[in-house]
């Protein structure tokens, strides 16, 4: 109890020197907030979406939306290049350019509070002397980390991207030398499908065969008919060597010739049909010749056919996989994993200035040093007060 009371005495024989501290505290910390110039702040809100793996399936759909854990990452991310010095700076030179400022990427850093909720962002940019500057600041450094972000988490892709192109053109190099190879097949044996032609021919050869047994028929049937007219002709004239009438006689030896040109019209017809017969034979045979070599390249060209076919499949496939790669890599480059749903704006009017509540602060401060300053005055004047005494108690 003594000793409270010895504390509250050293107290109140200073208190004009606590007093003055408080005073002198109190006016400096409010004539300084007084002087401040005003300061601005600009906030911006981001949503992180729910997004498909950046990777690009080379054989089988992948779907799979972003879970709590994978936007929780994500927004860590983010933060992380929200503080990247690279980013800031970059963000400060672009400002400095187009407003004639002198900021630094550190300036930046310094002036940013972000922090998560939930599956929001929300970055404030306060401390700022200017409003124009407070907005520019939110809308560069963002746009500027969301560019970093963004090419950062599709690198996968673009490196999809990238293998797929060089893929695509080495097939498409594939492709023309088969398409290549399979037209100077054709051109080298005159025709465009085996196939079609083989089926051409043998329609051909069916029909000179058919024209072959029909001229063959013809000439055994134009010799039948000229044997006939020639035994008719005998006939005749044997009938016309037993007539004693001249008449009668003449009348029978012109039908007998009658029948004999008859049977030299049918040899004739018989000796053309057998003409037509060896022809049809000869083109039967160039047909069966030309058949035979069309089934010989029958594989030949449907390998060739199938290679096509197959270089062709295999660069439809790279070009739909590079084409969902470009698709992904620039949706993920413009639009991916964090969206801005709120964008900053410029404020109209300053941060209000805390001078209550810096000036308390400040005279807790201030009261604390004088009643530390007074406890030390106080020892330091009992200390000097015993140096005073000891000499006049030691003489006699």
């Amino acid at each position: 109890m003594n000793e409270l009371r010895a504390y509250i005495r050293i107290v109140t024989k200073r208190l004009w020197l606590i007093a003055l501290l408080v005073l002198i505290a109190v006016i400096g910390v409010y004539l300084t907030e007084n002087a401040r110039p005003p300061k601005y702040q600009a906030r911006v809100r981001l949503q992180v979406l729910s997004v498909e793996p950046e990777a690009v399936s080379l054989f089988t759909p992948l779907r799979q939306a972003a879970g709590k854990q994978e936007i929780e990452r994500t927004a860590v991310e983010f933060l992380s290049v929200l503080r990247n010095r690279k980013v800031a700076w970059d963000a400060a030179r672009e400002i400095n350019q187009e407003l004639g400022t002198n900021l630094t990427g550190d300036d930046i850093i310094k002036r940013m509070w972000p922090w998560i909720e939930g599956e929001f962002i929300s970055v404030t940019y306060t401390s700022v002397d200017s409003a124009t500057v407070a907005k520019r600041m939110a809308d560069v450094h963002i746009a500027k980390a969301l560019e970093y972000y963004r090419s950062i988490r599709t690198r996968g892709v673009t490196d999809v991207r990238l293998f797929l192109e060089e893929q695509v053109n080495r097939q498409k190099t594939r492709l023309a030398e088969a398409q290549e190879e399979l037209r100077d097949f054709r051109l080298r044996y005159n025709l465009t499908d085996v196939q079609r032609e083989a089926t051409a021919v043998q329609d051909q050869l069916r029909a000179l065969q058919l024209q072959r047994d029909t001229a063959q028929l013809q000439a055994a049937e134009a010799r039948a008919q000229a044997k006939v007219y020639r035994e008719q002709a005998r006939a005749l004239q044997k009938e016309a060597a037993s007539q004693t009438d001249a008449e009668q006689k003449a009348a029978l030896l012109s039908q007998a010739q009658a029948y004999t040109d008859r049977a030299i019209t049918q040899d004739a017809l018989a000796a053309a049909r057998d003409a037509a017969f060896r022809q049809y034979d000869r083109m039967i045979a160039s047909y069966q010749n030309r058949l035979a070599e069309l089934i010989g390249l029958q594989n030949e060209y449907e390998q060739r056919v199938h290679a096509v076919q197959k270089a062709q499949d295999e660069y439809n496939f790279l070009a739909d996989k590079l084409n969902e790669a470009r698709i992904k890599e620039e949706l993920a480059l413009d639009h991916g994993y964090i969206q801005i749903v709120e964008a900053a704006r410029e404020p109209v009017e300053p941060l209000p200035k805390k001078i209550s509540k810096m000036t308390l602060y400040a005279a807790g401060v201030a009261f604390l040093l004088g009643v530390v300053l007074a406890f030390v005055l106080e020892f330091l004047e009992q200390i000097s007060g015993r140096r005073v005494v000891s000499p006049r108690t030691e003489g006699p």
